[in-house]
């Protein structure tokens, strides 16, 4: 079996995660809801390195359609 590899955040990549989190935490019932989760998968993909391919597969796996990538 392989391992995953699991990144160490540092500060400046832990921020904007932990800023969306707690905007989603404050008012759950905020229409904003969903493009904030979208920003915070991103985040997170930026953070483990994946591809389009690999984070279409989550996404499909997920059962919620492909979020828009930065690059």
């Amino acid at each position: 079996m392989e391992t995953i590899p699991i990144p160490v955040a540092t500060d400046a990549q832990k921020a904007p995660i932990i800023k969306r989190t707690r905007a989603i935490l404050a008012d759950p019932d905020s229409p904003d809801v969903p493009q904030l989760e979208a920003e915070i998968n991103n985040l997170v993909y930026n953070l483990y390195g994946l591809k389009d391919k690999e984070i279409g597969i989550i996404e499909v796996g997920a059962g919620s359609e492909p979020a828009p990538t930065e690059e």
